[in-house]
């Protein structure tokens, strides 16, 4: 035991020297917990963490941050765990995220199947036998209690469960995991998420008026803005062209509000010595695949192709966004609620709905455009 207190202590330090001192409260409760359950081995094996935010009353983005470093520090080994559509089994597991392949296999089914990540890949984890070893005979139980349940057609996954994609949608895992690429021959499917394209508006000639050097740190402070931004509703960056960015969130009212802030900044904010800048946001839902691109995580398919087609033929400040967007549950009344508050101080916001042609996309598709009523220069 105070070979774990050591070890979470030292990572308390490491982890505010780095600057994370926002985890410390989380790294705290999870020793306190071990400590308090130190002798029930189970309550460490297969950790949902669904489960365990209730049972602290944590929230669930920071336990998974929280967790994320102590897996890096070696204190939980993280799970990834293949279960079969069929039976619910648990098919096959890995330990690092490099080692995912596109394809599970179950024996008691006898049939392959395709991963995807948040419907059949449950992340979990387990305390590391470094500072505890959880008896085998738990492991045991687990799995003749499933089978014989799979035998019986009554096997359930425990729900709500942590996906695969809640786990690599967090901007600690690029940060702490981002090295542990897949394959460059595998991909894994995601069948629901919103994808997100921005780009500055005139840029060109901002460079060309005011110059590399100044127009560069514009350009960062404006990344650095739509980082913070991104992350704050729980979305991650995936990565940047030129002065655009690409990210992703689970959550469509997470998407949302994350474009309305960063617009709202855009139609408030003096870019010395720019002046007003507008900033083109597309979003689009939606399945897409997992690959390796240049040995970091991307996201391809078609409806990524739409969420930059939206924003590449948007010409002033302006969000727009699909009608698998705008059908989504509470967004109506936060786009109504935006808009009225900016009315209220004297902006005027249009949103409308339009079909549209899209490059490379054959059928006119209907588009809603959340725009300010006049350019801001």
């Amino acid at each position: 035991m105070q070979n774990l207190k050591n070890k979470f202590s030292e990572v308390i330090n490491k982890n505010q020297e780095n600057g994370k001192t926002n985890l410390k409260e989380v790294i705290l409760q999870v020793q306190k917990w071990i400590e308090i359950n130190y002798e029930s081995p189970e309550k460490f094996f297969r950790i949902n963490l669904y489960r365990l935010s209730d049972e602290l009353n944590i929230d669930l983005y920071s336990l998974i941050n929280g967790f994320l470093i102590l897996v890096k520090e070696g204190i939980f080994i993280l799970n990834w765990e293949y279960h079969c559509p069929h039976c619910n089994g648990l098919a096959d597991f890995k330990h690092n995220f490099s080692e995912l392949r596109g394809e599970g296999f179950c024996s008691l089914c006898d049939v392959k199947f395709r991963a995807i990540l948040d419907q059949n890949i449950e992340v979990t984890f387990t305390i590391h036998p470094e500072y505890y070893l959880i008896p085998s005979k738990i492991e045991e139980e687990y799995r003749n209690d499933m089978h014989q349940k799979i035998l019986q057609h009554q096997y359930q996954l425990e729900k709500p469960f942590l996906t695969g994609l809640e786990c690599i949608n967090s901007h600690y895992f690029q940060e702490l995991f981002g090295k542990y690429v897949l394959s460059v021959e595998e991909s894994l499917s995601i069948q629901n998420i919103v994808i997100m394209f921005t780009d500055l508006k005139d840029s060109t000639a901002m460079y060309d008026q005011l110059g590399d050097t100044v127009s560069y740190n514009i350009v960062r402070e404006h990344f650095k803005l739509l980082f913070a931004t991104i992350e704050n509703h729980h979305g991650v960056v995936i990565k940047t062209i030129g002065d655009a960015v690409m990210a992703s969130f689970i959550k469509t009212e997470d998407a949302i509000k994350a474009s309305l802030e960063i617009f709202q900044n855009f139609l408030d904010r003096i870019w010395d010595p720019a002046g007003k800048l507008e900033i083109k946001i597309g979003l689009n839902k939606g399945p897409v695949i997992v690959v390796n691109s240049n040995e970091h995580l991307d996201y391809f398919g078609h409806h990524v192709n739409i969420a930059s087609r939206i924003q590449s033929q948007l010409k002033k400040h302006s969000v727009g966004f699909t009608e698998s967007i705008f059908q989504d549950r509470n967004i109506k009344t936060l786009l109504l609620g935006f808009i009225k508050q900016n009315k209220e101080n004297q902006q005027d916001i249009k949103l409308f709905r339009k079909r549209a042609n899209l490059k490379g996309i054959q059928e006119r598709i209907p588009l809603y455009y959340l725009t300010a009523n006049k350019s801001l220069q």
